[in-house]
């Protein structure tokens, strides 16, 4: 919380630059790449999505005058998906507060010091959750590590100050660590410190948001990695309801090319591949890949534009810049490259070794009221921002609910096992 001793350091925002400089990384772009969905909840807090699983009708060839086929009845069922609720909070000191109460300057600078530090936290958490596997998982670790500071396979979506657990991959109710406040994040070495050392730690254990992940918890997303999957999301459980490992529901899985746990290079044909499941399996065509940083490094040469040669001319590009027409630097997920056309997005905190492709129209992020998260006194206009405690600060509480639902989980495909740089 903004405590007493923050003060003066909050009201030195009241001059001199525009924007508030963070150090901590604020990319979300999952997340601004999934549209948003907004149904009536009709008291509910859910979203029912039906689904034809058997055409109507029958038709058939015939001699002259012959008999008419025995008509054949449609069957359907319904994906149902229930919203999570996430909850926020921040607090600051009644001190704070009055010393900058009487210059409205001081006063709103102090506050969007703390609301923009505030959502960049939370839309990070939230992207975190949107590309795992129903788990939230902010770092994984490749290989057992024992220690107070924990090498990560991937960019941690972790952040100082953050209370976490460590989680055993192969028992989601057994903690390795628990309720561990992060002291630093190394993004350069991949390491997360926490404050206190895990014990009997394996590859593929994941660090997460305390209390979130054990049987009694699953506080939540679903995430891209699990619903574009041919398996049931993990703690979660049926991916909108529907049991894809019963047989009768194969339309409900996602095609998924997978190498056994030990990686390969990611080819054109593996691309093509998993482009042609998508068509077979859901007659979707992909929009969008979507992977780390890593992998785009490594296969530069396979996404960027072709080039060619013409007499009397040195070598040139199709494209301009990095890749695509034109091409620009990456910002914030939006990459110059493309494969067989679909625009290549990057998000650095995506799970390693891994490629996902799908198409946007078909996954989309079903919210309440609210699209985005926000203060519950704008909610319900109740007027006042802040929410009295039992000490001498006050809380400014924030309210979400969303959950990431498909249509079609076959208009998506997965490559997993996939050599990076």
């Amino acid at each position: 919380m903004a405590a007493t001793t923050d003060v003066t350091e909050g009201l030195r925002y009241t001059y001199g630059a525009e924007r508030i400089l963070r150090l901590a990384n604020e990319e979300s772009p999952t997340f601004r790449l999934l549209s948003r969905k907004k149904a009536p909840m009709g008291g509910r807090g859910q979203f029912i999505i039906p689904i034809s699983t058997q055409n109507a009708g029958a038709w058939t060839g015939a001699a002259q005058n012959g008999s008419w086929p025995t008509a054949l009845d449609p069957a359907t069922t319904e994906a149902s998906f229930s919203l999570q609720e996430f909850l926020g909070v921040y607090k600051v000191t009644m001190k704070l507060l009055q010393d900058a109460r009487n210059n409205k300057f001081a006063f709103q600078q102090i506050i969007r010091f703390m609301d923009e530090g505030f959502k960049a936290r939370f839309m990070k958490m939230l992207n975190a959750d949107l590309i795992s596997n129903g788990l939230g998982k902010l770092a994984i670790l490749p290989a057992a590590d024992d220690e107070t500071t924990v090498t990560v396979e991937a960019l941690p979506s972790c952040e100082k100050g953050q209370v976490v657990d460590v989680i055993d991959a192969t028992d989601n109710d057994a903690k390795l660590e628990d309720s561990a406040t992060v002291s630093a994040v190394d993004p350069t070495g991949l390491t997360v410190t926490l404050s206190g050392a895990p014990a009997g730690t394996a590859a593929g254990d994941y660090i997460v948001i305390q209390d979130t992940v054990a049987s009694s918890y699953s506080y939540h997303t679903h995430g891209l990695l699990g619903a574009i999957d041919d398996a049931d999301v993990p703690v979660l459980g049926d991916y909108g309801g529907i049991d894809r490992t019963t047989a009768g529901t194969e339309f409900w899985e996602s095609y998924v090319l997978s190498n056994g746990g030990t990686n390969r290079s990611f080819t054109e044909d593996l691309g093509l591949q998993a482009a042609d499941g998508m068509r077979e399996r859901a007659n979707a065509q992909a929009k969008v890949y979507l992977s780390n940083l890593k992998i785009g490094r490594r296969y530069h040469e396979i996404l960027r534009a072709e080039s060619y040669y013409a007499l009397g001319s040195a070598p040139s590009t199709l494209a301009g810049g990095l890749g695509r027409p034109g091409g620009k630097a990456p910002e914030d997920g939006k990459s110059p490259y493309k494969f067989s056309d679909m625009a290549w997005h990057f998000d650095p905190y995506f799970e390693a070794n891994t490629i996902v492709m799908l198409d946007p129209a078909h996954f989309f992020l079903g919210h309440g009221e609210n699209e985005l998260p926000m203060p519950v006194s704008k909610l319900f206009d109740t007027g006042g921002l802040f929410t009295e405690t039992t000490t001498s600060a006050l809380d400014v509480r924030w309210y979400y609910q969303a959950q990431l639902l498909s249509d079609n989980p076959g208009a998506g495909a997965k490559i997993e096992d996939v050599a990076e740089s």
